[in-house]
Protein backbone atom coordinates (compact mmCIF):
# COMPACT_ATOMS: atom_id res chain seq x y z
CA UNK A 1 0.00 0.00 0.00
CA UNK A 2 1.42 3.22 -1.48
CA UNK A 3 0.18 6.28 0.95
CA UNK A 4 -0.89 9.09 -0.61
CA UNK A 5 1.46 12.37 -0.78
CA UNK A 6 0.64 15.70 -1.45
CA UNK A 7 3.65 18.11 -3.17
CA UNK A 8 1.16 20.61 -3.98
CA UNK A 9 3.47 24.22 -5.03
CA UNK A 10 6.49 21.89 -4.44
CA UNK A 11 9.05 22.07 -7.08
CA UNK A 12 11.86 19.04 -7.65
CA UNK A 13 14.49 19.21 -10.15
CA UNK A 14 15.38 15.92 -11.08
CA UNK A 15 19.08 15.23 -12.72
CA UNK A 16 18.89 11.70 -14.52
CA UNK A 17 19.96 10.73 -17.69
CA UNK A 18 18.29 7.39 -17.88
CA UNK A 19 14.89 7.43 -20.19
CA UNK A 20 13.25 4.96 -18.27
CA UNK A 21 14.37 5.98 -15.03
CA UNK A 22 12.69 10.07 -16.01
CA UNK A 23 9.62 7.68 -16.90
CA UNK A 24 9.85 6.08 -13.72
CA UNK A 25 9.91 9.68 -11.53
CA UNK A 26 7.10 11.09 -13.73
CA UNK A 27 4.99 8.18 -12.81
CA UNK A 28 5.52 7.97 -9.28
CA UNK A 29 4.62 11.33 -8.61
CA UNK A 30 2.25 12.34 -11.05
CA UNK A 31 -0.53 11.87 -7.79
CA UNK A 32 1.27 13.94 -5.65
CA UNK A 33 0.85 17.12 -7.89
CA UNK A 34 5.09 18.29 -7.53
CA UNK A 35 6.19 19.74 -10.29
CA UNK A 36 9.15 17.80 -11.73
CA UNK A 37 11.75 19.53 -13.40
CA UNK A 38 13.67 17.00 -15.44
CA UNK A 39 17.15 17.64 -16.74
CA UNK A 40 19.27 15.57 -18.44
CA UNK A 41 22.55 16.48 -17.60
CA UNK A 42 25.27 18.23 -14.83
CA UNK A 43 25.23 21.52 -16.77
CA UNK A 44 21.21 22.03 -17.71
CA UNK A 45 21.20 21.22 -13.89
CA UNK A 46 23.20 23.91 -12.44
CA UNK A 47 21.94 26.18 -15.46
CA UNK A 48 18.25 25.56 -14.12
CA UNK A 49 19.06 25.68 -10.33
CA UNK A 50 21.28 29.27 -11.14
CA UNK A 51 18.40 30.68 -12.85
CA UNK A 52 15.71 29.80 -10.42
CA UNK A 53 15.13 30.38 -6.84
CA UNK A 54 12.09 28.65 -5.78
CA UNK A 55 13.05 24.66 -6.24
CA UNK A 56 12.46 23.19 -3.09
CA UNK A 57 14.06 19.59 -3.60
CA UNK A 58 16.93 18.21 -6.32
CA UNK A 59 17.10 14.55 -7.00
CA UNK A 60 20.35 13.91 -8.10
CA UNK A 61 21.97 10.94 -10.20
CA UNK A 62 26.09 10.59 -9.80
CA UNK A 63 26.55 9.11 -12.93
CA UNK A 64 25.76 11.74 -15.80
CA UNK A 65 27.19 12.14 -19.10
CA UNK A 66 28.91 15.54 -19.21
CA UNK A 67 30.18 15.57 -15.25
CA UNK A 68 29.80 13.53 -12.42
CA UNK A 69 27.35 14.42 -9.87
CA UNK A 70 29.20 15.03 -7.41
CA UNK A 71 30.17 18.24 -9.56
CA UNK A 72 26.61 19.10 -9.43
CA UNK A 73 26.37 18.72 -5.79
CA UNK A 74 29.49 21.04 -4.76
CA UNK A 75 27.94 23.66 -7.09
CA UNK A 76 24.41 23.66 -5.56
CA UNK A 77 25.71 23.79 -2.02
CA UNK A 78 28.00 26.76 -2.69
CA UNK A 79 25.12 28.60 -3.76
CA UNK A 80 22.52 27.13 -1.18
CA UNK A 81 23.38 25.54 2.01
CA UNK A 82 19.70 24.45 3.01
CA UNK A 83 18.22 23.35 -0.22
CA UNK A 84 17.64 19.35 0.00
CA UNK A 85 19.57 17.45 -1.85
CA UNK A 86 19.18 13.56 -2.72
CA UNK A 87 21.75 11.73 -4.60
CA UNK A 88 20.82 8.28 -5.75
CA UNK A 89 22.64 6.16 -7.97
CA UNK A 90 22.42 2.61 -10.03
CA UNK A 91 26.11 1.71 -9.20
CA UNK A 92 27.25 1.82 -5.89
CA UNK A 93 30.86 2.24 -5.81
CA UNK A 94 32.93 2.32 -2.82
CA UNK A 95 32.88 5.34 -0.79
CA UNK A 96 30.27 7.25 -3.14
CA UNK A 97 27.80 7.01 0.04
CA UNK A 98 30.18 9.21 2.43
CA UNK A 99 31.46 11.37 -0.24
CA UNK A 100 27.47 12.80 -0.91
CA UNK A 101 27.54 13.10 2.59
CA UNK A 102 30.72 14.98 2.68
CA UNK A 103 29.62 17.12 0.11
CA UNK A 104 26.60 18.47 1.92
CA UNK A 105 23.99 15.47 0.36
CA UNK A 106 20.85 15.31 2.97
CA UNK A 107 20.31 11.94 2.21
CA UNK A 108 21.59 8.63 -0.31
CA UNK A 109 19.13 6.41 -2.44
CA UNK A 110 20.36 3.49 -4.37
CA UNK A 111 18.39 2.13 -7.63
CA UNK A 112 16.42 0.68 -8.07
CA UNK A 113 13.97 2.47 -5.78
CA UNK A 114 10.69 2.00 -5.41
CA UNK A 115 7.55 3.94 -5.63
CA UNK A 116 6.93 3.95 -1.79
CA UNK A 117 10.79 4.62 -0.85
CA UNK A 118 10.78 7.58 -3.57
CA UNK A 119 7.91 9.69 -2.14
CA UNK A 120 9.03 8.69 1.65
CA UNK A 121 12.02 9.89 0.89
CA UNK A 122 10.93 13.06 -0.81
CA UNK A 123 8.54 13.70 2.12
CA UNK A 124 11.30 13.34 5.00
CA UNK A 125 13.56 15.56 3.29
CA UNK A 126 11.03 18.41 2.61
CA UNK A 127 9.40 18.36 6.09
Amino acid sequence: MVANYDFTNKIILIVEDIDTSSRFYKAALKNTNAKLILVENGQTAIDVFDSSNNIDLVFLDLNLPDFDGFEVLKHIRSKDKDIPIVVQTAYMLSGEEETSYELGANDFITKPITIDILQKTISKNMA
